[in-house]
């Protein structure tokens, strides 16, 4: 149990600081999140930008606090599966605007059926969706996961909770 003068003094440290203030120290606190980087030069492909990538890393590091090297591995392997997630809806959405140009007909919303259903009889559009699932059970899974072992963790190591006793001053 901390002392209650070091609590007190940890409060006190802590009102202090206030974060980077000047472009540099903001610039190198930004990169906080950054372990090494390599996940973004074999998932990011193309003209993918690597440091939308690790926004979204670092976004998922923000939801889910503090991690330990296992839970990071699953965390990297959630936005790896969302980031493939995204290319392949971006994927999807190209064919199905390619298709939809290549129609004639006036009316919008058969345009859309009509390219909709002569996409959906390909065997490229299937293997997409397939891709698709895949990378969504496997976000699933890696979710479950993280939390799985944050609740093991949780149980192995509980928070303790401060005696509320008003005669003791050793808070």
């Amino acid at each position: 149990m901390s002392s209650l003068r070091r609590i007190n003094s940890s409060r006190a440290n802590g009102a202090r600081s206030h974060g980077p203030l000047t472009p540099e120290g903001k610039a190198r606190s930004s990169q906080n999140a950054l372990r090494h980087g390599l996940l973004a030069q074999c998932v990011v492909v193309g003209q993918e930008s690597r440091e939308t990538f690790q926004d979204l890393l670092s976004d998922h590091l923000d939801r889910f606090g503090p991690l330990d090297g296992v839970e990071f591995a699953m965390l990297e392997e959630m936005a790896a599966a969302y980031w493939r997630m995204r290319r392949i809806w971006a994927i999807e959405q190209d064919w199905m605007q390619k298709e939809i140009d290549s129609r004639v007909s006036p009316d919008e919303i058969g345009r859309i059926s009509d390219s909709f259903a002569n996409l959906a009889e390909t065997n490229k559009f299937r293997v997409l969706q397939r891709y698709e699932n895949r990378m969504h059970r496997i976000y699933q899974r890696s979710l479950k996961t993280l939390l799985l072992l944050r609740a093991k963790n949780d149980q192995t190591n509980p928070v303790p909770f401060p005696d509320t006793d008003p005669g003791r001053d050793d808070l």
